[in-house]
């Protein structure tokens, strides 16, 4: 009756976790949800769980405040994370033996129960067993487990990666927006002074109002663009607020001048980065050692599962057959274990193992040739991105300039018709939006250059130098013929010719 009792209780059990009341929670809402409607003529609530403006996000703000907030409430993040402890509480759960298996035997009937003419009747019997596994069967059990919480962790540090670009991309986003309506109303101003030109030579004769009238359209097609800017503003504050698990009519605001960035000069170094910190190539690794330790455990079962156990029979004098019943109890001890004869499931057990590592070994291949591919292919992106800022800034820029310069001359002095006027100031105007353009196309191609490579590049230039300096080997006397990123992988064996 008390093995019964503990057993129906569970014994001792371990109090809720604080975030599994979350849960409780939720499915408290969605119940609720599933009892009520919506009606047509009812305004829809916002979502409780989501914050207003932090204080430490209030006006514009770095890059680097977002990502802060970002990798602490993303709930991408947070599942990933909380995968992790799962993953990790399966090592004590897969190391320990099986639960010991109690057996009661109750023969209420003595006509019907065991008996025994020296000892007499047995009412009641209670066997004991446990089983034990093969020697190295739970190591090889917890290994497995170890290398199934690293790839859970690779998991996570990808899901950081994910939402920091996710971050800096929205984050450009919305910088170019800003950078955009900025350079529209600044640039509103001068079609008006325009309009004010035209209309004092207009009265004094010295145009015509069709001068007057394309400078009042120009104002409208600048009016027109600041509609659409605003559409992208707040498209991109939306993003960055998904991200950051904030109300999306938070007001989030970007630096108005960020620094300058620069792409590395070297695609080597990336390539070797990115074959050692990116998080998918280290996952797939720890599943194929995983696999390893899942093979070794097949060729586990070749071997009989021990169960060891205790057989106790209480004797009873009552109601004994026998003249004179001793009446002493029974204690037995129990050995036993399982035959594995079924050789062919077994050996099939094996070859899944064992097809499992390698298909899991060429997807690590696969995953590292795709992994350089688009390190290529993002410092190609963030190189060609560079050097045509540097044209726009360095020689576009003040070109357009003098050029507007002049011609606002001419025309205050009558020299030159408005429509060429109109023309240089639209240039300048086109190529400062490429400037801003430019810069967001930059930080956008640097963040997917970083999650190519898995880690944060420095965002200052001189630092980027300092570290491939740091990083140059001291040149060879002889060429170097070594092996590069790309050398080819090391002959594998064929099954005919594989160790048994």
């Amino acid at each position: 009756m008390l093995g019964f009792l503990s057993g129906g209780s569970g014994c001792a059990q371990q109090p809720t976790q604080p975030e599994f009341a979350e849960v409780g929670q939720l499915l408290r809402q969605v119940e609720r949800g599933a009892e009520t409607s919506v009606r047509a003529d009812e305004p829809l609530a916002a979502p409780m769980d989501l914050a207003l403006t932090p204080p430490e996000l209030i006006g514009p703000q770095p890059v680097e405040s977002f990502l802060r907030r970002a990798l602490a409430e993303n709930r991408g993040v947070q599942a990933a994370r909380a995968n992790v402890l799962a993953m990790r509480e399966r090592i004590p759960q897969v190391t320990a033996l099986e639960d010991p298996m109690v057996e009661n035997t109750i023969w209420p009937f003595p006509s019907n129960a065991p008996q025994y003419s020296m000892m007499g009747y047995g009412p009641y019997g209670l066997m004991i067993s446990q089983q034990f596994p093969w020697f190295g069967t739970l190591r090889l059990r917890g290994e497995a487990a170890a290398k199934e919480a690293e790839v859970a962790l690779a998991e996570l540090c990808a899901a950081q990666l994910d939402v920091i670009a996710d971050v800096k991309r929205s984050y450009f986003d919305l910088y170019q927006a800003q950078r955009l309506e900025a350079i529209l109303a600044e640039n509103r101003d001068l079609a008006e002074d325009f309009v004010e030109i035209a209309q004092v030579r207009y009265r004094a004769g010295n145009t015509s109002q069709q001068d007057v009238l394309r400078a009042q359209n120009v104002v409208t097609e600048i009016d027109t663009e600041l509609t659409t800017i605003g559409q992208e503003l707040t498209t991109a504050q939306a993003a960055l607020t998904r991200q950051l698990h904030l109300n999306p009519e938070v007001d989030l605001r970007a630096l108005s001048d960020l620094p300058p960035a620069a792409a590395p000069a070297q695609v080597d170094f990336l390539y070797r980065i990115a074959a050692a910190s990116r998080p998918e190539l280290r996952g797939q690794l720890a599943s194929v050692a995983r696999d390893a330790r899942e093979a070794e455990l097949a060729r586990k079962k070749y071997y009989p599962n021990v169960s060891l156990g205790l057989n106790y029979m209480l004797m009873s004098r009552q109601n004994a057959e026998a003249e004179n019943p001793d009446g002493r109890d029974n204690v037995g001890l129990i050995v036993g274990f399982n035959l594995p004869i079924y050789r062919g499931k077994l050996d099939a057990g094996i070859r899944e193992a064992e097809a499992k590592a390698v298909a899991d070994s060429k997807r690590y291949e696969n995953l590292r040739d795709e992994t350089f591919q688009e390190v290529k292919e993002a410092f190609a992106e963030a190189t060609g991105r560079r050097e045509v800022l540097d044209l726009f800034q360095k020689t576009y820029l003040p070109r357009s300039r003098q050029a507007l310069e002049v011609a606002s001359s001419d025309y205050r002095a009558g020299n030159l018709d408005f429509l060429s006027l109109i023309t240089a100031w639209r240039e300048l105007l086109q190529v400062q939006i490429q400037i801003a353009k430019a810069e967001s196309d930059m930080g956008r191609a640097l963040a997917k250059l970083e999650r190519s490579v898995g880690t944060q590049l420095s965002a200052d230039p001189n630092a980027i130098r300092n570290w491939e300096a740091a990083q140059s080997p001291p040149a060879p006397p002889t060429p170097n013929t070594g092996p590069g990123p790309f050398a080819p992988a090391e002959p594998t064996h064929d099954a005919t010719d594989r160790p048994s």
